[in-house]
């Protein structure tokens, strides 16, 4: 469990570094997405520590991490549809982000303040564990309506300029990719808190479970905006070369 954690704890601490980079190259269009992105590998280090040092508070940790990946997942779809509809109605776009914060905000609320009374009381009531069950169907509905979200974002796309074309389909099939893993994590935790019989995880289910369905996303995500936040640099240098590169006199 200790070489898990200390595992867990190498591979965010490395991907946090250049997801300040891509935070800073992605500008205001990519605040959400990676913000939240950088909010979920610090809660997920604080998590791991606090597990290496024996806290009873990791695991509350944990589940109240599911809320930012889902909001950086959201935030990322946000700006592939930015970068994709030129006509996008911004108003009704973020309408539908701050309805989907409080879905999710109010979800994790409920299942920390759940799983904390069911952490630390020596005797929780039929009330906690409700509570904690109902944040976490907050939290599979809300993994439901990205789904949903991003399988209509897929529809065809108007003309744009083709950087903000790649980018933007890049940024779309991140989160077309990384939605399944993340609703192996959310469903397990549903599972879990819904089972009677429940019992400490094994190792291998941990891993398979929880681990990897966070992790993937986060590595596909991570290496999708360093990507793109470096490729418009490379189209901006060959554009600059072919217009200054001297023409051929005609004949």
């Amino acid at each position: 469990m200790d070489q898990l954690s200390i595992a867990q704890l190498a591979i965010y601490a490395t991907l946090s570094v250049p997801t300040f980079f891509v935070l800073w190259k992605h500008g205001v269009a990519g605040l959400l997405g990676w913000g939240y992105l950088l909010v979920f590998f610090s809660l997920r280090i604080v998590g791991c520590a606090m597990q290496l040092s024996g806290s009873t508070s990791a695991a509350i940790i944990s589940n109240i991490g599911l809320s930012p990946v889902l909001l950086a997942t959201a935030g990322i779809l946000h700006e592939a549809q930015v970068r994709l509809r030129p006509e996008l109605n911004h108003k009704l776009e973020w309408l539908k982000v701050i309805l989907y914060h409080i879905q999710v905000t109010g979800g994790i609320a409920l299942l920390a303040v759940g799983a904390s009374h069911l952490q630390s009381s020596p005797h929780p009531t039929v009330g906690d564990r409700s509570m904690a069950k109902a944040g976490m169907g907050i939290l599979t509905s809300a993994w439901i309506v990205l789904a949903i979200w991003i399988i209509l974002s897929c529809r065809p796309f108007p003309r744009v300029f083709r950087v903000e074309r790649d980018t933007g389909s890049m940024l779309l099939i991140s989160t077309l990719v990384s939605i399944p893993f993340l609703g192996i994590r959310v469903i397990y935790g549903l599972v879990t808190l819904v089972s009677t019989n429940a019992s400490n995880p094994s190792m291998a289910v941990r891993v398979v479970c929880t681990t990897l369905p966070e992790m993937i996303p986060a590595i596909i995500f991570c290496s999708v905006g360093l990507y793109t936040a470096i490729r418009p640099a490379r189209h901006e240098v060959t554009g600059r070369n072919i217009h200054n590169s001297p023409r051929k006199s005609q004949v």
